[in-house]
């Protein structure tokens, strides 16, 4: 698996790095999705996470995220665990099967919801929200309710909270897809506008693979 030399635990560089990941394996039953991968990423890096479906993209950024447990190895964000509370308010993630969202509310009101739970005070979280809404061009879609917005549309919101408390790391499993160019450009502007934000990005894209500094594939190419 490929690995980039990550340092040791308690070290200066690993404290410095916005996430080290070493050793990871990851195992589901008998089958083995992930093994002995390590890696550094600094803030400001982009990572383009590369292979064919099963080959653990997601896997990897469920771990990273906390969402996930490895089976060996360790995951540092931050110079900390991931599960830690002050470690998750670090992490911004667009991952797949997300189903957090309330649907009978609408986009603002579980972009609210979310805002205030990282960010204290709820005038504080309003604004981070409005501000959000205005950079991402989102005001025809928060004013629908979940339930009735489409696969891009909830995209676009899940983008949005990912960036709620100004995160050190993204995470973003596809997160252009089933969006039209015009929401690309503005995801990635946004992006841009965040470039001391390490940054993983698992895609199938091209273009994504492009704007990223690095690159790790797994699996076979």
């Amino acid at each position: 698996m490929p690995q980039s030399n990550p340092a040791p635990r308690g070290s200066p560089q690993a404290e410095a790095a916005a996430v080290m990941v070493t050793e990871l394996t990851r195992r589901f039953g008998a089958r083995t999705v992930l093994r002995e991968l390590s890696l550094t990423l600094h803030r400001g890096e982009r990572l383009a996470v590369l292979g064919r479906n099963g080959a653990g993209k997601t896997t990897l950024l469920r771990c990273i995220a906390g969402s996930l447990t490895p089976t060996t190895g360790s995951v540092l964000v931050d110079g900390r665990a991931p599960d830690r509370s002050q470690t998750r308010a670090q992490i911004g993630a667009v991952l797949p099967g997300e189903r957090s969202f309330a649907l009978r509310l609408s986009g603002l009101e579980n972009l609210r919801f979310f805002a205030r739970l990282r960010l204290r005070g709820s005038r504080r979280a309003d604004r981070a929200v409005e501000a959000l809404i205005d950079e991402l061009a989102l005001r025809d879609i928060v004013e629908r309710r979940v339930s009735a917005c489409s696969t891009g549309m909830v995209q676009q919101l899940g983008f949005a909270r990912a960036l709620l408390g100004a995160p050190t790391v993204l995470l973003l499993d596809e997160p252009m897809r089933s969006l039209d160019d015009a929401a690309v450009g503005r995801l990635w502007a946004a992006l841009e506008r965040r470039p001391e934000v390490a940054i993983l990005i698992a895609t199938h894209r091209a273009q994504d693979v492009a704007r990223c500094s690095r690159r790790l594939q797994l699996g076979d190419p």
